[in-house]
């Protein structure tokens, strides 16, 4: 815009002036030059404009094309600011119009336009006052719509983030539903597997020795998960005082790793457990995880016909290491079949305690977990490998 006025002007100047002076040639510079700003500090170059008209029609200088840059200025201070600044600007743009008229170089003009110089006087003010009134409703229709646009944007950030945290409170409360219904569900399921189980167990001869150890099992097993499950899901059923429903359980940590591994002993497998290092000082934080992390190990195990399973816990200064090794079968590919979700919550649970975790088939065969848990979380940054 200041490149079309000043250019535009220039040629203007030279060809309907041919008499014109270098300051004549300088206020064509100066007024077109701040349009260069005026996105960026439509204050500042409307200011500069207005004063370089001033004084211009101070000094009595020629008004030429030049002066559109007062229009272009307004235009821009109107739409880019506030409607107050806007009517401000439009005030002064007329006070330099009123003045110009009262220059001889105006009256100069009025004798030459026309027969009536009065006429033409006044027509020439209506006329730069009109072009002011229609810079100024043009820069109102510009803020106008600025305006109309922010408030668009606003609006859609608004509903967006109110999307998003509807999406949250329905996934919240789906997870709630999920996990009562789940409590509901699976308690009843292995309270009747234990009543059961019992039941069968003392219906049994007196010589079952293996069928009556093994329904002990079952039923140990149930009355276990149900501890296990009260403690994780026990919390979600709570009423309006926000009273739990059910009492919890002491958390397992590493001195129930025996007890984990004499019932994954009792399927035939043989486990070996081995420990190293000062396990005394490992929080319970890190145990509990630990612990899930065998478990979910044994688990694959059993699943992938591993016969033998080995389980080492080593504890030095910074970390908990575990590694479960097993000889179950693995795909062609060296793969554990296909992922299920017990390795992605045992992934998502190592990476909440700031651990390290890997799985992958082991290239002496079978298939190896291996975990790293510092024995400070807080101050880990969680690292999960894949």
């Amino acid at each position: 815009m200041a490149a079309i006025v000043l250019g535009s002007s220039a040629v203007l100047l030279k060809v309907l002036s041919p008499g014109a002076d270098a300051v004549d040639w300088w206020f064509v510079l100066l007024v077109g030059l701040p349009l260069a700003v005026r996105r960026r500090l439509p204050r500042t170059c409307a200011v500069l404009v207005g004063v370089v008209v001033a004084v211009q029609v101070v000094v009595g200088s020629p008004v030429g094309f030049h002066d559109a840059a007062l229009l272009v200025a307004l235009a821009t201070l109107t739409g880019w600011t506030s409607r107050r600044e806007g009517l401000v600007g439009l005030g002064v743009a007329v006070l330099l119009v009123a003045g110009a008229a009262l220059t001889p170089w105006w009256s100069w003009i009025d004798v030459r336009v026309g027969p009536d110089p009065r006429t033409a006087h006044v027509l020439g003010m209506l006329g730069g006052f009109v072009l002011l009134a229609a810079a100024w409703a043009y820069g109102e229709q510009v803020r106008h719509a600025r305006e109309g646009a922010a408030a668009l944007r606003e609006r859609a950030a608004r509903i967006e983030r109110e999307r998003e945290q509807q999406a949250e409170l329905a996934a919240a409360a789906e997870r709630a539903r999920i996990a009562r219904e789940m409590h509901d569900v699976v308690a009843h399921g292995l309270s009747v597997m234990v009543l059961q189980a019992e039941g069968a167990r003392y219906s049994l001869p007196a010589d079952a020795t293996v069928s009556r150890a093994a329904l002990e099992e079952v039923a140990r097993t149930g009355r276990t998960a149900i501890g296990e499950m009260r403690q994780l899901l026990g919390l979600l059923r709570s009423g309006p005082a926000g009273e739990a429903a059910s009492t919890t359980l002491p958390a397992p940590g590493l001195d129930d790793l025996d007890a984990l591994v004499a019932q994954a002993r009792t399927t035939g497998a043989t486990v070996v457990l081995s420990r190293a290092g000062d396990l005394g000082r490992v929080p319970p934080v890190v145990a509990l995880t630990a612990y899930r992390v065998v478990q979910e190990a044994l688990t694959n195990a059993r699943r992938h016909g591993g016969d033998h399973v080995e389980v080492d816990l080593v504890a030095d200064a910074a970390e908990l290491v575990v590694r479960v090794h097993d000889d179950g079968r693995t795909g062609e590919d060296g793969s554990d079949g296909p992922p299920g979700l017990g390795l992605v919550g045992l992934r998502e649970r190592v990476a909440a305690a700031g651990g390290r975790a890997s799985a992958a088939a082991d290239p002496r065969g079978g298939f190896t977990v291996e975990v790293g848990l510092p024995l400070d979380p807080a101050a880990a940054a969680p690292v999960v490998s894949r």
